[in-house]
């Protein structure tokens, strides 16, 4: 993960400052598509200062007669390449600065991947949900995962550490509450662990192990213990 981190952190910018600079190349040369060509008159033999000049020019006189100007194609202004560099160049740093830390990219890859988790699967009222989650909250907190990430920000300088959680996930489909903790846990342990805390009217649990990805999954939601109060 960490050799995947630092390529999307030193390519991803260079990729973003390329793609802008494909798209206004491609727009200033349709810009100048619709502009007509120049029309330069053809200068004297004599302001040729070289032998050679004259004589290409007398060549090119006799084979074309009635010659007085050509056309050279349209050129873009000068202001609108130092405005596309500009811009290549603030896609390209505005890429870098909103690249997320090393920890958070992890969490980010895992919750679009999948990762082992284990699920609580609970049949109860919609309305005593949120009094559940809140009386199973000292359990599920210790479900999160933590995640750390050192690197080198820089080629000089401290190693940096990132970190980041991977919490508790829910899912509620009417008087079904899912519960996806950020790393597998013992079953066994984990339902003896819940019937200490759940109130008297305990609810059916069902405990399962699984891959959840959050992000490809709908109905999951990070959750946190002020969301149950």
């Amino acid at each position: 993960m960490l050799g995947l981190y630092l390529f999307v952190r030193l390519v991803g910018p260079l990729l973003l400052g390329g793609l802008v600079a494909l798209f206004a190349s491609r727009w200033i040369n349709a810009r100048l598509a619709k502009r007509p060509a120049q029309q330069i008159a053809l200068p004297a033999e004599s302001l040729l200062d070289s032998p050679a000049a004259k004589r290409r020019y007398r060549r090119m006189r006799r084979r074309r007669p009635n010659l007085t100007h050509f056309q050279v194609p349209p050129q873009a202004p000068r202001h609108w390449l130092w405005i596309t560099v500009a811009v290549v160049i603030l896609a390209a740093f505005g890429a870098a600065a909103l690249t997320p830390e090393g920890a958070r990219f992890q969490v980010m890859v895992e919750s679009a991947v999948g990762y082992p988790s284990t699920v609580i699967d609970v049949a109860i009222d919609e309305g005593q949900q949120d009094a559940l989650l809140a009386a199973w909250s000292p359990v599920l907190m210790q479900a999160v995962r933590p995640v750390s990430m050192r690197y080198q920000r820089g080629r000089y300088g401290p190693p940096f550490d990132s970190h980041a959680v991977i919490a508790v996930q829910v899912r509620r489909e009417g008087d079904r509450l899912q519960i996806a903790t950020g790393q597998p846990v013992q079953a066994e342990r984990l339902r003896a662990a819940l019937a200490t805390l759940t109130p008297a009217a305990a609810p059916t649990v069902q405990i399962s192990e699984r891959t959840v990805a959050p992000w490809r999954e709908i109905g999951w939601r990070a959750w946190g213990p002020g969301e149950a109060q």
